[in-house]
């Protein structure tokens, strides 16, 4: 009771300054926290997708519709998550008769940091299907881009590739 009486008491501002030097490096952490959980959610989400995406041109699914590509957006964003925006996902489809066949060329940006050699031909029945997909992620907590060793003003980049045998479904 006493020391209740003489906390009440005191007027010092030792707590306030304490509180003012520490409260920005707390609340910077726990947003670089959220941020990063988020970044990760992005990254398993659009692993989700690639994985249901190419299962979906492996049964032939996509290849029995008039407009493929159209098909193939809609049955992503059937699969994508809450906070996945599917129209934000560039696709690299391409098809190979073999597996030696298979090369992924490197990937060129325009002047707006989206893939401009991205192409979108799935295979027929018995050849593989070769599925890149990639997706920004802008950092809003100072440090982060440095965290991830990219330069400042650019977004994260987050890949996501798949490859199927495509089923005989003729």
């Amino acid at each position: 009771m006493r020391t209740q009486k003489r906390l009440s008491r005191e007027e010092g501002g030792n707590v306030m300054i304490e509180f003012a030097l520490l409260a920005p490096i707390f609340f910077m952490l726990v947003m670089g926290l959220v941020e990063f959980v988020l970044y990760q959610y992005k990254s398993y989400a659009l692993n989700h997708v690639v994985y249901e995406a190419t299962r979906n041109l492996q049964t032939g699914e996509v290849q029995a519709a008039t407009n493929m590509r159209q098909k193939f957006e809609e049955l992503c964003a059937e699969s994508a998550g809450p906070l996945m925006d599917c129209m934000e996902i560039q696709w690299d489809v391409r098809k190979y008769d073999r597996l030696n066949e298979m090369e992924f060329p490197p990937i060129i940006y325009d002047e707006d940091g989206l893939p401009s050699n991205f192409i979108f031909d799935p295979g027929d029945a018995n050849q593989y299907s070769v599925v890149r997909a990639t997706i920004h992620h802008e950092f809003i907590t100072p440090f982060m881009d440095r965290l991830f060793q990219m330069g400042p003003d650019q977004p994260a980049i987050v890949n996501s590739f798949s490859i199927v045998k495509n089923e005989p479904w003729t």
